[in-house]
C-alpha cells in the first residue's frame, strides 16, 4: 500500500504543510537537465559565454523549495488571528497523457500507458485575500491555465521522472489538466491509491479482456448498456450488505467481498471510453459530483512568462512519487491489452 496524501482544504486556511505525502522528497535528477550553461574558450584562455540553455531539473528543484517556502508561510498563518491572514494558498494536482487524436500518430511501444490521465504534480497558487477566488469554476480560471503554461517545461521533466514512458512521447503530443487536490483526494486517491474495493488479486488493475470474463459478457463487447446490466446484476448479489445478519462463515464473507471488488473493477474498466459523455476512466471516477477537473488549453510559453512577470504570480509545482505516478501508467496499460 502506498503511503496516503493528507487532504489539503482548498480555501479553508488549512496549513498547506499538509501536502500529499506523494510529493518526492528529493528530485535527484538535479544537474541532468535538457541543458546546463554552455562555455568555451576564446583565444588567449579567455572563456566566453556562448549563451545560457534552460536547465529544466535546476528550475524543478528551485521551485521544490519555493513551494516548500509557501507551505512554511500557510502553516503560519493558519496559526495566526483570522484578522492577520493577508493570503490564501490552494494547491491542485496536475494530470498528463498523450492527446488522444495523437495516439495512433505517435509510434512509440508503451505509448497506451499515458493514454489516460496520470498524475504527475501538485501546483501551489498564492493570491491575496481580497482577491476573487481561483479554485472555483475552475474552468473558467486563466491563473491555473497560465500557471501550468509557464511550468510546462518543469511539468514534462517531473514527468519523465514518474515514468519514463513520457520521454518519448514530444511535448506537443502531450496536454494537461488540472483539478483542487481535496478533489483528487475524495475522488480519485481514495479509491485508486487507498484501494476501497481493491483487488487484491490484480493490484487494482484488469485487462478489459479478463474484465469481460469476469462481467460475464462476450468477447469484444463494448456496448454501454450491457455492460451496466451485467454490473448491476452482479453487484447487487455479492454486495456486502446482503450478507448482513445471515449465517455466513469468514471466509464466504471475505471472498464475496473479493467477488464484488473485481466485478466492480471490471465495470471501470469497460466504462471506460463508453460512457454517454465519452469520458476516459481517470475522468469518469466520482462521477457527477466530481465537477472541478478539468482539461486546460496552454497559452504559449512566452504569454504565460509576460503575465508572471507582470502580475508577480507567486507559485510552485512539485513532482509526486514515482510510486504514485507508475500506479496510473501500469492500470492503464493493463486497461488497453
Amino acid at each position: 500500500m502506498l503511503s496516503a496524501f493528507l487532504l489539503v482544504e482548498v480555501e479553508s486556511f488549512a496549513p498547506a504543510t499538509q501536502k500529499c505525502s506523494g510529493i518526492s522528497s528529493s528530485l535527484q535528477m538535479a544537474g541532468m537537465g535538457m541543458g546546463a550553461t554552455a562555455t568555451r574558450k576564446k583565444k588567449g584562455g579567455k572563456k566566453a559565454q556562448s549563451g545560457k540553455k534552460f536547465d529544466v531539473a535546476k528550475a524543478v528543484l528551485k521551485s521544490e523549495k519555493v513551494y516548500d517556502k509557501m507551505n512554511r508561510e500557510a502553516a503560519k498563518a493558519f496559526d495566526a488571528n483570522d484578522d492577520e491572514i493577508e493570503f490564501i494558498t490552494a494547491e491542485y494536482i496536475v494530470a498528463a497523457r498523450i492527446k488522444p487524436a495523437d495516439l495512433k500518430k505517435v509510434n512509440v511501444p508503451g505509448a497506451a500507458s499515458v493514454s489516460d490521465w496520470v498524475p504527475i504534480a501538485q501546483l501551489c497558487l498564492k493570491r491575496h485575500v481580497d482577491e476573487p477566488g481561483f479554485d472555483t469554476h475552475i474552468r473558467d480560471c486563466e491563473r491555473i491555465q497560465t500557471a501550468v503554461s509557464h511550468y510546462c517545461r518543469e511539468l514534462s521533466y517531473v514527468a519523465t521522472l514518474g515514468a519514463s514512458i513520457f520521454k518519448s512521447i514530444p511535448r506537443n503530443n502531450i496536454e494537461y489538466s488540472a483539478e483542487p487536490i481535496d478533489s483528487f483526494h475524495k475522488f480519485v486517491y481514495e479509491d485508486v491509491i487507498e484501494g476501497k474495493n481493491q483487488d487484491e488479486s490484480n493490484d487494482n488493475t484488469i485487462s478489459k479482456a479478463d474484465a469481460r470474463t469476469v462481467l460475464g459478457l462476450e468477447e469484444g463487447c463494448n456496448d454501454a448498456s450491457e455492460i451496466k446490466s451485467a454490473y448491476r446484476k452482479l453487484s447487487f448479489k455479492l454486495h456486502p450488505d446482503r450478507f448482513a445478519g445471515k449465517n455466513r462463515s469468514e471466509e464466504e464473507i471475505k471472498q464475496a467481498s473479493e467477488d464484488f471488488g473485481k466485478v466492480k473493477l471490471s465495470y471501470e474498466s469497460l466504462s471506460s471510453g463508453v460512457s454517454s459523455k465519452n469520458l476516459s476512466w481517470y475522468e469518469s471516477l466520482g462521477g457527477r459530483s466530481r465537477t472541478d477537473f478539468t482539461k486546460l488549453k496552454l497559452k504559449s510559453l512566452e504569454e504565460a512568462k509576460n503575465i508572471f512577470t507582470e502580475e508577480k504570480y507567486e507559485s510552485a509545482v512539485a513532482g509526486l512519487s514515482i510510486e504514485t505516478v507508475m500506479t496510473f501508467v501500469t492500470r492503464n496499460q493493463a486497461a488497453s491489452r
